[in-house]
């Protein structure tokens, strides 16, 4: 073939063949760009502070008010709690202090009981002596003048039994007695002390000024060896010892001093025989409030 046939054989371009690249090249082909805002399907998200099974919404005012209520009834039913706790915490010691203070009436009767037969006792007895002083034949009693007047100066003195009270007055219990009755009873029983305890002022005074009129009376001596001192009593003396001085004004104001003595345990007979019936009716009246046999 010619030269140049061979030539325009290859400058045509309808006779030139494709060039096949080799099997073992692989092209690669140009992807298309991936958007900036999606993300890649491998690409783990990861939800902050929420579970991701839960729902990414608002809560509405329901369930704001639901929340509310379910903590306000916790509150509210531990409140009550709390309260029928201290509620009964308080009627077990307004039982207890009922309790006690029925027993400390109960031996405020028999104190009360004693001490009034102590004042009887005495009321005979201050009776005789000042009769005695006062008497012409004074001479010739002188051993019962020594005993009696020996015995004048001695005189019972009330202890009520207080310490419930006290406790409830200390500790401010006074407002866990829930009757109303029962405790304006209990003060008022119990206010009754102020007045005995100005009576028991009046009676030390006057016990102190015949003491010391005593001594101008009696002789020492005989007044020391009529003191038995097992059980601390007073007896007559033997035969019938004189006096230290008869002098009528001296025996007369000493009489005088007997009779002021008298009258004042008088008074306290009488005051504390009100205040037992007193201590007897308020027991009637807590076991009624309180039901208790």
């Amino acid at each position: 073939m010619p030269e140049s046939t061979k030539d325009e054989e290859q400058d045509n371009p309808e006779n030139k063949k494709p060039v096949q690249a080799p099997e073992h090249i692989t092209l690669l082909k140009e992807s298309p760009p991936t958007p900036l805002t999606q993300a890649p399907e491998t690409m783990e998200v990861h939800h902050h502070g929420h579970d991701p099974a839960a729902p990414h919404h608002k809560k509405n005012w329901k369930s704001y008010f639901w929340e509310f209520l379910m903590l306000f009834l916790a509150v509210f039913c531990g409140f009550l709690a709390e309260y029928q706790l201290e509620h009964k915490i308080e009627n077990d010691r307004e039982k207890e202090f009922i309790s006690n203070l029925l027993e400390d009436l109960a031996e405020d009767t028999i104190a009360i009981t004693n001490t009034i037969s102590i004042y009887k006792e005495s009321e005979i007895r201050n009776d005789t002596l000042l009769h005695l002083l006062c008497s012409p034949e004074v001479k010739s009693h002188g051993a019962t003048l020594y005993q009696l007047g020996r015995m004048a100066s001695r005189s019972g003195r009330l202890a009520v039994h207080d310490a419930t009270i006290q406790q409830l007055k200390n500790s401010g219990g006074l407002r866990l007695i829930r009757k109303e009755k029962a405790s304006k009873a209990i003060i008022e029983y119990y206010n009754r002390l102020v007045f005995i305890n100005y009576l028991q002022k009046i009676e030390d005074d006057e016990i102190m000024e015949y003491r010391k009129l005593a001594t101008d009376v009696f002789h020492p001596v005989i007044f020391n060896s009529i003191v038995v001192e097992e059980d601390n009593s007073i007896i007559a003396p033997a035969g019938n010892p004189a006096l230290l001085t008869y002098d009528p004004q001296v025996l007369y104001k000493l009489a005088g001093l007997v009779s002021y003595v008298r009258n004042t345990r008088l008074g306290l007979a009488n005051a504390e025989t009100e205040m037992k019936t007193a201590a007897l009716d308020l027991i009637v009246l807590i076991k009624k409030e309180y039901h208790i046999e």
